[in-house]
């Protein structure tokens, strides 16, 4: 029987719970030879690549997750912080210790959910991303306007990776393209390219707290409801990586030509998932984020994180069980196309094309 990210032998248990993207890199490196067979490479410190272009979060720490110490264990089904880990890692890079390069994809792929993206003041704007991590991971046209920058976000790390294997430090080029993996994915995501249908939009311009509430419910909601499916195995989910980061694999096309339409198809997605939400789970998904304040310093990807096991409840009902195939449904597409796009990624730079940063 093959195993799932959660039972995989050779994933210590410290790294985990584990997260969505998490769980969509380990599918797709899977599925490709030529990442899962390279053999390992020494840790390394990061080279200091970063400049004003793209400051990093003021909070953030590399940690070095090679270096492990196992604490605790989470139960996965109730745990939504992505920085609490069964294990405890280090803030030295462990540069005797080695490590295979489709780990290190898996394992740094959450590393733009934590503190990278936070706590900065990027634009003026960015309040409407929810603040600066929202701003970096979402990008989506207003009439006049273009809010969020995470197509910029996905090419920077993949400049950086491509840098750091010209200087040799291969270990910081595979963890470059694991921050790249986040944000690719993150554009194959409806809720990241569109923020709502442009009806709602229209209709919700009075009531702007409530608007805010809504769409933090269907896209937060909607991220609740796929990682509790990762998380239990769900064998669709699994199919729809592998089979897309095969055909990414097969086409040898360029991922940055690719990205246009990639971006597109994923926008024209939103408008039935958004549906669903609301028709299917309504005012009850809505109340479960009751205690967003959108005038809070908290970024809102924390608070966002502290309504999920509210929202999970209301998802995951029983009697919600039958409905839920047609969202099923519609999320194994959209991981199709995700698969698709990394593995043209993975493979490119497997086969010594780093270079190539759109």
């Amino acid at each position: 029987m093959e195993s799932y990210l959660h039972d995989d032998p050779r994933m210590p248990a410290a790294w985990g719970p584990w997260f969505a993207h998490e769980y969509i890199t380990y599918f797709t490196a899977l599925s490709l030879p030529e990442i899962i067979n390279l053999p390992p490479v020494r840790v390394s410190p990061n080279p200091g690549f970063h400049d004003g272009r793209f400051p990093t979060g003021p909070n953030h720490v590399d940690l070095y997750k090679e270096s492990y110490r196992e604490v605790r264990r989470l139960d996965p089904f109730s745990s939504y912080d992505y920085a609490v880990r069964n294990g405890e890692f280090a803030h030295e890079p462990p540069v005797q210790d080695s490590i295979e390069p489709w780990k290190i994809l898996v394992i740094y792929s959450t590393e733009p959910d934590l503190l990278l993206d936070c706590d900065l003041e990027l634009n003026k704007r960015q309040k409407i991303t929810g603040g600066s991590h929202g701003w970096r991971h979402m990008q989506f046209s207003l009439p006049g306007l273009t809010i969020g920058m995470a197509p910029e976000s996905f090419r920077y790390h993949t400049e950086l990776a491509r840098k750091s294997f010209a200087i040799g430090n291969d270990y910081w080029g595979w963890r470059f393209l694991s921050r790249a993996t986040h944000y690719l994915a993150d554009l194959g995501h409806p809720f990241h390219v569109k923020a709502a249908p442009w009806c709602f939009l229209l209709k919700s311009l009075p009531s702007p707290h409530r608007m805010m509430q809504v769409l933090s419910a269907t896209h937060t909601g909607y991220e609740v409801y796929s990682e509790r499916r990762f998380r239990e195995g769900f064998p669709a989910f699994r199919q729809a990586l592998t089979e897309g980061a095969c055909e990414g694999r097969s086409s040898r096309s360029d991922v940055f030509a690719a990205l246009g339409g990639y971006i597109r198809t994923a926008r024209d997605r939103l408008n039935p998932i958004f549906r669903f939400l609301m028709d299917r789970f309504g005012r009850d998904l809505v109340d479960a984020y009751a205690s967003l304040d959108q005038n809070s310093r908290v970024d809102a990807a924390e608070q966002t994180r502290k309504c999920s096991a509210d929202a999970a409840q209301v998802i995951f009902r029983e009697s919600n069980a039958p409905a839920l195939q047609e969202l099923d449904r519609m999320t194994a597409e959209i991981l199709y196309d995700v698969g698709r796009m990394l593995g043209m990624l993975l493979a490119g730079f497997a086969a010594g094309r780093p270079g190539r940063t759109g």
